[in-house]
């Protein structure tokens, strides 16, 4: 076992609150998880990260800092998060939560910021300077990296995607506009417009999902020019290929730029999981941290 100092992580999602001990190679080696409380966010979160603390064996060396990914929208500078779906934190002060009971410093970003830094620390983007990279779970997360540098914008949201308009005056977001992207391919609200589990999708809710993603990253890579998108998380899992074909298809309509005309929409080989992810933002000496070359 490393006698390098770990990192906390802690990883927040609609759906559940995950937290764990990641290791310098970025090896989990303590974790835990509960589902999401309707209320006392803060402690069943306070509880859980104890939890993984007093579990942690005697041979491990105290952890150096916290990463936290939290989903959007999120504040940097105040260190407080809004996640989708958690009616009991607006403006919540997450990191001086999280700097009180660890004593240490927290590194505060949001899904899909998380996803970028653990893609250039451990995935395939450890050699690609310019990129995207996008997380469709319960919501949709995304981020952006150019020339190396990812962007990050006035309060740490910059490159998410989840709300850009794909279909105008169409489907109710959470957020409450019309036609953003993730009611048309966020886990939770594919099955509350379905009733019924994602793994049960007809072809035409899964073709209509890659459609609206394609509109989506056609319209932000005529932006942004990369020339690489990394696509994961579980609805890419559950519609599998035919999500990415449908994708591929409506961008091939959409985006008709020279210089756009070589863009990989590739799904990630290695899976990382949420507390990796987390903890690739507090690594001593992250790769992640730096431009690439």
């Amino acid at each position: 076992m490393s006698t390098s100092p770990p990192v906390l992580a802690i990883a927040i999602e609609p759906g559940r609150l995950a937290a764990g001990l990641v290791d310098q190679r970025g090896s989990v080696l303590v974790r835990d998880r509960v589902a999401m409380p309707t209320r006392d966010v803060w402690r069943s979160l306070e509880r859980l990260v104890r939890r993984v603390l007093a579990a942690t064996p005697e041979s491990v060396p105290p952890f150096m800092a916290v990463g936290v990914s939290c989903v959007g929208p999120i504040d940097v500078r105040s260190g407080a998060v809004s996640p989708p779906h958690v009616a009991s934190w607006r403006q919540f002060p997450l990191s001086e939560h999280l700097e009180a009971l660890t004593d240490r410093q927290v590194i505060l970003d949001t899904a899909g910021g998380a996803a970028v830094e653990a893609e250039r620390w451990l995935g395939e983007a450890k050699t690609t300077p310019s990129f995207m990279s996008i997380v469709i779970d319960a919501v949709v997360d995304s981020a952006i990296v150019i020339d190396g540098i990812r962007l990050s914008g006035a309060h740490g949201n910059a490159g998410s995607i989840a709300h850009t308009t794909v279909d105008p005056d169409g489907r109710e977001c959470w957020c409450g506009a019309r036609g953003c992207l993730d009611p048309y391919v966020g886990a939770m609200a594919l099955e509350s417009e379905m009733s019924r589990p994602l793994r049960r999708a007809n072809s035409s809710i899964v073709d209509r999902a890659g459609i609206m993603l394609g509109r989506a990253i056609a319209s932000t890579i005529a932006m942004v020019d990369v020339d690489v998108v990394y696509v994961a998380g579980s609805v890419v899992d559950g519609f599998g290929d035919a999500l990415l074909d449908a994708c591929r298809r409506e961008i091939g309509q959409r985006s008709r730029l020279p210089n756009l005309a070589g863009l990989r929409i590739l799904e990630p080989v290695e899976h990382l999981s949420p507390l990796v992810r987390a903890a690739a933002l507090a690594v001593d000496g992250n790769a992640a941290n730096l431009p690439v070359g």
